[in-house]
């Protein structure tokens, strides 16, 4: 054993934004092959513009959150979906931009299940599309098919966090040298089902 890994409940991401594929890195890819897309070209669309951290792509009312927040004194704040973006969280004109038919923001809605049946579907459309592929997988195989690939990190629980720092340790395969995982209740408020698989 060449290395230690604590891996707790603590959530992914210090933002509302971080979500499992930025987390598995994927999202580097997925806005790279819509980057490529005829359209986004020609308009010159760098993958920047598909990414809600930063300015550019995203809805500048919400800033790419796709809901609002209305601070209230002495309750909890009220979330709202975002009025211009309709929760979609990108500038219409970065929604016309389609690959296989469907725009960065729908396919930011699909299950880890659903994107890899979409994504094997249309594995010879894009060189980085068998990549994505091979970055998403891990998610599914550590149970969390049912997860959103563009989940807000804050509405995860601790195991599903827990599940989506193993999947990233995953993604990174024979690269990594020989590491001892320590897992900090992984199956706490889980289903028998779950806690088998």
């Amino acid at each position: 054993i060449k290395a230690v890994e604590l891996v707790d409940q603590n959530p992914i991401g210090r933002s509302s934004r971080s979500n499992p594929v930025t987390y598995v890195k994927a999202y580097d890819e997925i806005r790279q092959l819509f980057s490529d897309q005829e359209i986004a070209r020609a308009r010159g669309y760098k993958p920047s513009y598909f990414s809600f951290n930063v300015d550019g792509g995203r809805c500048p009312t919400c800033q790419g959150e796709g809901e609002t927040r209305i601070e209230m004194q002495f309750m909890a704040d009220i979330r709202l979906r975002c009025e211009a973006c309709h929760g979609k969280r990108f500038k219409e004109e970065i929604l016309e931009v389609k690959f296989a038919g469907i725009d960065v923001s729908e396919l930011l809605d699909l299950t880890v299940d659903d994107a890899i049946a979409f994504f094997r579907a249309n594995v010879d459309k894009h060189k980085v599309v068998k990549r994505i592929i091979d970055l998403i997988l891990p998610l599914q195989e550590t149970g969390l098919g049912y997860v959103k690939l563009g989940q807000s990190s804050n509405t995860l629980s601790g195991g599903e966090a827990q599940r989506i720092k193993l999947a990233s340790f995953l993604t990174k395969g024979q690269d990594e040298k020989p590491t001892l995982f320590v897992f900090d209740e992984p199956t706490t408020g889980l289903h028998f089902h779950d806690v088998a698989q």
